[in-house]
Formats: structure tokens, sequence, C-alpha cells
């Protein structure tokens, strides 16, 4: 019986190590692709932009024409880029308003030449 526990104690922490392992994965996969488009944004690479942009958030300009509009006038407001750095990034399993699933958020500190 104390072989039995000790197994099932092995077992719930070896998952345990693993699960944080996938999760910093994702949180370095997920930092990589946000700087990446991020950059494509600052050189308006915005195609390359689009492509990566999720449903909901196509959905909302109706047609890339639509939200390279509205990116280009953004970004006119912000003017170049001086430095942009990771200040945190974090994962939750749950949002409110979405499905249980794997979210990352990076935060950045960015600095504008307009801002």
């Amino acid at each position: 019986m104390k072989k039995i526990i000790i197994l099932i104690t092995a077992l719930l922490y070896y998952s345990i190590i693993l699960s944080q392992q996938y999760t910093d994965q994702y949180i370095k996969d997920a930092t990589v692709v946000s700087m990446k488009w991020l950059n494509d944004l600052n050189y308006k690479q915005y195609d390359k932009c689009w492509t990566l942009n999720s449903e909901e958030a196509k959905e909302i300009y109706s047609s890339f024409d639509n939200w390279k509009l509205f990116i280009n006038n953004l970004m006119s407001e912000f003017g170049y880029l001086k430095s942009r750095k990771v200040t945190n990034a974090f994962f939750l399993s749950q949002i409110e308003g979405k499905e249980d699933g794997f979210y990352v958020f990076v935060e950045y500190d960015c600095d504008y030449e307009l801002t």
C-alpha cells in the first residue's frame, strides 16, 4: 500500500513538472510570435500581420483594407519605434467571456517617437 501511495505521488509531481515545462514553452513561443508580429507592424508588413490575426479580429474590421487603414492611421499617430522590451509574459487557461484554453499574455514597455 505504501508503494502505491509513493507511486501515485511521484506520478502527480511528474505531471505537474511536465505541465510547467509546456506552459513555459507556450509563453516562449507566444513571445517570439508577438515580437515578429509587432516588428512586421513597425515595418508596415501589414499583410503578414493580417494573416496572423485571429478570426475574431478579422471579423471586427471585415476586410484587410479596413484594418490596414485603421492600423496605418494608428501607427502614424505613434511615429516610429524607438525601443520595445518585454516586461512580463504569463499564461492563463481561463479568461472571462472566452472558452477555456491556452492564453498567453505578453506585456511590453515601448517607446515611440510621438508618445
